[in-house]
C-alpha cells in the first residue's frame, strides 16, 4: 500500500489511511464517554470584516508594538531596552506553536516539546538570552551549553521507542551500511551548519536549489525503507519529506548537532511537561504583564509619516482600538499580511505552511508497559507521527499522552474540516495508540483536548532559505521562523533578537 494513499473517513474528511488491512482494529468507531475539548482560532479572522466598520473605542500610543506572543515575539520584547512597548497576541494565551494547556493543575505541551543542549558554535546572542533567562549554563567539561534544571532531562534509555509497520524497533533509522555511508558523506559539513541558520556560510547556498532526496539519490544507493525513515524524521521537525525540503534543510537536520553519528557523546535532551512553553514562561518573567494584550487581532498596518497606525480588534470585548507606534515588530504568521499589510506580503508569498493537529489524552491510572518519552509510529499513514508520554517526564503527575499529526501543506482544509469532525481524528489516534500497545486504551481516557494548527510551521522547500527578503523597512521589522528560517526554537528566538536590533539600535 502506498504511504501517500488517501481514504475517506467520517463526514467525507480526507485523511491518510490509518493502518494496513492486516493490522488489528481494537475497537469500532463509537461515541466516547469522555468529553472532547476543541481549540481552533481560525474563525476569528472572519471578524475582521465587521471590525472595519466599528468605531474606534480607544487610541493607544506606544514606542514599539510587537505583533505575536510566540517565541519570536517574546524574544524581541526581551531584547528591548525600553519598557514602552505592547505585545498583541491573537490567542487567549501566549505561546503560539509553543503553547500549552492546563490539565489537572499542570501544564502540558500543545506544540513543540523538546530541545537539545547547545554546541559552542551556536550564535552568541541567542545563548546570551538563554543564559540571562537562567535556562542554560556553560559546561567546560563537556564544552557545550547545558540546561540548568536537570529534572527536565530525559534519560537516554527512556528517550524513544518505535512502532514500524507492526513491529517494535529501537530506532527509526537503524544502523546499516547505508546509514554509515550517509554520515560519512556529511563529514564535510562538520561545524558548518549551526543555529541560527543565518550563520551558515553562503558557500553552501547551492544546497538550497535541490531537494534533499535528489541530493541523497545522487551520492548513495538509497532504498525505499531508508527514505521512508528519513521522511519520518524530517516530517517530525520540518513538516515535509525529503522530496519536499531542500538539501540545505535536510543536511542541517543531521549536522546541526553532532549527536546522530557520535554515540560516545550523549547530548542532553530537555523536555519539560509543558514542552517549549517552558521558554515562554521564562521570557514572561522578564516582561511586565501590563505590556501583554491577549485576544488582540492586528488587522491593519498603515504608515503615517514617522509612525505606524495599527488597527486592532479586541476579540474578547469586541471593541476596536487604534495603536500609534513608532516601531512595529511583526512576529505573526506572514500569510495574514495579504490583509494586514499587502505591500509587505510579496516578500513572504513563497512561504508554505504545514498544518498540525495535537491531541492531549488525559488517562486514568492505566499501566502501560515499555513506554518511552517519545513513542514514534511509522505506518502507511505518514500524517501520524506518534505521541509523547508525560509519565516519563514526571512520574508524579497525571498521565497525558500527547499525539502529533502533520499533514501535507496543500491540505489546510483538513484542519478546517476537523472543526466539525474532530471525533474522527480522536478515534484514529486512539486506534493507533492501541496498535502500539497491543490493547484498547480508549476506556482509560478521562478527557481529550484537540488543538488545530492550520499554519503550524513553514516548509523549508528549495529556495526558501536563501531567498532575498526585505525584513526591515521604515521601522517595520519582521520576525519568526517564516522569514526564511528553519522551524526551530533557536531560529525563532534569534529572529526576534535581530528584528529588535534592526529597528531600535
Amino acid at each position: 500500500m502506498n504511504r501517500r494513499q488517501f481514504l475517506s473517513i467520517g463526514g467525507g474528511l480526507l485523511i491518510l489511511t490509518a493502518c494496513r488491512n492486516s493490522e488489528k482494529d481494537f475497537f469500532e468507531k463509537k461515541e466516547y464517554e469522555f468529553p472532547i475539548q476543541l481549540d481552533s482560532n481560525r474563525a476569528i479572522g472572519h471578524l475582521v470584516h465587521s471590525a472595519v466598520s466599528m468605531p474606534v473605542s480607544e487610541i493607544i500610543k506606544t514606542e514599539t508594538l510587537v505583533v505575536g506572543g510566540g517565541i519570536a515575539g517574546l524574544s524581541a520584547a526581551c531584547s528591548l531596552a525600553s519598557n514602552d512597548f505592547m505585545i498583541c497576541e491573537l490567542g487567549a494565551d501566549i505561546g503560539g506553536t509553543s503553547g500549552a494547556i492546563t490539565i489537572n493543575k499542570s501544564l502540558y505541551t500543545q506544540g513543540a516539546h523538546y530541545d537539545l543542549a547547545y554546541p559552542t558554535n551556536f550564535g552568541n546572542e541567542g545563548l546570551e538570552l538563554l543564559e540571562k533567562l537562567n535556562i542554560i549554563s556553560f559546561s567546560s567539561i563537556n564544552n557545550q551549553w547545558e540546561f540548568i534544571e536537570k529534572q527536565h532531562l530525559i534519560p537516554k534509555q527512556k528517550e524513544e521507542a518505535c512502532y514500524i509497520n507492526g513491529e517494535m524497533k529501537p530506532t527509526i533509522l537503524p544502523k546499516s551500511e547505508l546509514r554509515k555511508n550517509m554520515f560519512s558523506l556529511f563529514e564535510v559539513y562538520d561545524n558548518e551548519f549551526p543555529l541560527p541558520t543565518t550563520l551558515i556560510d553562503a558557500k553552501w547556498n547551492h544546497l538550497d536549489k535541490i531537494t534533499f532526496f535528489d541530493y541523497l539519490n545522487k551520492y548513495l544507493p538509497i532504498t525505499s525503507d531508508f527514505i521512508e525513515a528519513i521522511d519520518y524524521q524530517l516530517l517530525d521537525d520540518y513538516g515535509g519529506t525529503s522530496k519536499q525540503i531542500s538539501a540545505l534543510a535536510g543536511i542541517h537536520y543531521y549536522k546541526c548537532r553532532p549527536y546522530e553519528e557520535d554515540e560516545k557523546r550523549h547530548v542532553e535532551l530537555f523536555s519539560p511537561l509543558e514542552g517549549n512553553y517552558y521558554f515562554i514562561q521564562k521570557m514572561m518573567k522578564k516582561i511586565d504583564a501590563k505590556n501583554l494584550f491577549c485576544n488582540h487581532l492586528v488587522f491593519g498596518l498603515q504608515q503615517q509619516k514617522d509612525t505606524w497606525l495599527v488597527d486592532v480588534l479586541d476579540t474578547k470585548n469586541m471593541t476596536k482600538k487604534s495603536i500609534i507606534a513608532k516601531n512595529v515588530i511583526y512576529a505573526g504568521q506572514k500569510n495574514a499580511l495579504k490583509y494586514v499589510h499587502p505591500k509587505s506580503y510579496p516578500t513572504f508569498s513563497d512561504v508554505s505552511y504545514t498544518p498540525w493537529v495535537v491531541i492531549n489524552f488525559e488517562l486514568d491510572d492505566i499501566i502501560l508497559e515499555n513506554t518511552k518519552w517519545q513513542n514514534d509510529f511509522m505506518s502507511p499513514d505518514p500524517s501520524f507521527l506518534g505521541f509523547v508520554d508525560s509519565k516519563v517526564q514526571n512520574a508524579t503527575k497525571s498521565r497525558v499522552l500527547t499525539v502529533y499529526y502533520c499533514f501535507p501543506d496543500v491540505h489546510h482544509y483538513v484542519v478546517q474540516k476537523f472543526e466539525e469532525t474532530h471525533k474522527s481524528i480522536v478515534h484514529d489516534a486512539l486506534k493507533k495508540i492501541g496498535l502500539y500497545y497491543g490493547k484498547d486504551v480508549s476506556k482509560h481516557v478521562k478527557k481529550a483536548y484537540v488543538k488545530l494548527l492550520g499554519h503550524a510551521m513553514p516548509l523549508p522547500k528549495p529556495g526558501y532559505m536563501t531567498k532575498t527578503r526585505e525584513l526591515v523597512t521604515n521601522n517595520l521589522a519582521f520576525a519568526g521562523v517564516d522569514t526564511g528560517r528553519l522551524p526551530l526554537l533557536f531560529d525563532a528566538m534569534d529572529s526576534g533578537i535581530q528584528a529588535t536590533k534592526n529597528i531600535i539600535y
